[in-house]
C-alpha cells in the first residue's frame, strides 16, 4: 500500500510537470514571435511594417510576469525542458496566433490593461496550444503515467477474408461488419472502413494539466511578483481535517482495507445485478462514494452523491448514471437507519 501510494502522488506531480511545460511552451512561441521580428528587420527590401513592427505581444506584460517567476524558470531548469527539436510545432502555433481573429483585435487595440494581456495568453493557449494534436503528442511523451490508445487504422474488406476473428471486432460491432460483408459480397468488389480507437475518456493528465494551467493564468493578478508560488493540485491545511492531500491519502487506504466489505454492501443493493456482471469502473466509484459516506464526517451526503454521480458521466458507460445513483439511494437510506452515517456541523445529515 505504501508504494501504490507514493505511485499515487507521484502521478498527481507528474500533471504540474506538464503545466510547467505548458508555460515553457507558451514562452517559446512568444520567443519564436520575436526571432521573426528581427529577421524581418533584417530582409533585403524590409517593408514598413517590418522597420516598425507592432512589438505589444512579445512585450505582453502579464508573459513578462511569467518569465520571471522564480518558481517557474527553477522547475523549467529541474525538468530540463526545451523544444529545440520542434521548430515546426512552434512555428504552426505561431501562425494559427496570428490569423486568429482574438490575436488581430488585442494587436489592434488603443491600449490594453491588464485583462486584455492576460486574456489573450490565455486564449492562445486554450484555443489553440490546448486543441493541437501534435501538441497532445508531445506531452503524452512526457508523462509515463498518461497512456492513451488512441489510433487510427483503415482496413480493407474483400469477399477472401474470414469473417470470424475479424480485425474489425476491435472497432466495430459484429452485425455491422456483417452487413458489410453482406454488401461487398452482393456487389463483388470491395470496401475500405477508417476506423478510430480513442481513449476511453477523455479526463487524461494533459486536460488535468491544462485546467491547473488555465487556472493560474485566470488567477493571476497586477500584484503577483517574482516569489508567486507554483499553481499546486493540491490545497492543504494543516487545521482542517479533509484538506486535499489528507483526503485524498486516506480515501485511497480506507477504500482499499474496506474493499471487500464495500462490495458486498454494494452487491446486496444492485437489485438485478450480480458483482461480476458489475463494470470495474462502477464498483470503485460506489466504494469510494461508500468510503465518503461513512469515513469523512464534514463531507454532506448530497455533495457525495453528486460527485460520484458526475464521475460516472465521465469514466463509465452511458448508463452508469441511474444504476450508480440508484445504488447510491439505498445505501444512504440504510446507512442513516443503521446509524453508520454521522455528519458533524449544521445540515450535513441531510445536507
Amino acid at each position: 500500500m505504501d508504494q501504490a501510494e507514493r505511485q499515487l502522488l507521484q502521478s498527481i506531480d507528474r500533471i504540474l510537470e506538464l503545466t510547467v511545460h505548458h508555460f515553457s511552451l507558451l514562452f517559446e512561441v512568444v520567443d519564436f514571435a520575436e526571432k521573426r521580428i528581427d529577421e524581418g528587420k533584417q530582409k533585403h527590401l524590409p517593408t514598413a511594417e517590418d522597420l516598425n513592427p507592432n512589438l505589444r505581444f512579445i512585450e505582453n506584460p502579464f508573459i513578462g510576469s511569467l518569465r520571471a517567476n522564480r518558481a517557474i524558470n527553477r522547475s523549467i531548469d529541474q525538468l530540463k525542458i526545451s523544444w529545440r527539436d520542434h521548430d515546426d510545432v512552434i512555428r504552426k502555433i505561431y501562425n494559427k496566433l496570428r490569423e486568429a481573429d482574438f490575436y488581430k483585435k488585442y494587436m489592434s487595440a488603443p491600449e490594453p490593461g491588464f485583462n486584455e494581456h492576460r486574456d489573450v495568453v490565455r486564449q492562445l493557449f486554450n484555443s489553440i496550444i490546448f486543441p493541437m494534436p501534435v501538441v497532445q503528442f508531445l506531452f503524452e511523451e512526457k508523462n509515463i503515467f498518461w497512456a492513451t490508445d488512441s489510433q487510427t487504422e483503415t482496413i480493407t474488406i474483400t469477399g477472401s477474408e474470414s469473417f470470424e476473428n475479424n480485425e474489425l471486432f476491435r472497432f466495430i460491432d459484429k452485425d455491422v461488419i456483417g452487413r458489410m460483408y453482406h454488401y461487398v459480397a452482393d456487389n463483388q468488389g470491395e470496401m475500405e472502413v477508417t476506423c478510430e480507437e480513442s481513449i476511453m475518456f477523455h479526463e487524461s493528465d494533459y486536460y488535468m494539466a491544462a485546467y491547473v494551467t488555465d487556472r493560474y493564468l485566470r488567477e493571476m493578478t497586477p500584484e503577483w511578483d517574482e516569489f508567486a508560488p507554483l499553481p499546486s493540485m493540491l490545497k492543504t491545511d494543516s487545521t482542517h481535517q479533509d484538506d486535499d492531500r489528507d483526503y485524498l491519502i486516506r480515501l485511497f487506504r480506507k477504500v482499499l482495507v474496506n474493499r471487500q466489505s464495500y462490495l458486498v454492501q454494494i452487491a446486496e443493493r444492485a437489485e438485478n445485478w450480480e458483482a461480476d456482471r458489475i463494470s470495474i469502473m462502477d464498483i470503485l466509484i460506489l466504494q469510494m462514494a461508500l468510503c465518503e459516506l461513512t469515513e469523512f464526517n464534514s463531507i454532506p451526503i448530497k455533495v457525495t452523491m453528486n460527485e460520484y454521480i458526475e464521475l460516472t458521466k465521465i469514466y463509465s458507460s452511458p448508463n452508469s448514471k441511474m444504476f450508480v445513483n440508484g445504488v447510491l439511494d439505498r445505501l444512504v437510506t440504510d446507512l442513516k437507519a443503521a446509524g453508520q452515517i454521522t455528519k458533524t456541523g449544521r445540515g450535513l445529515m441531510e445536507g
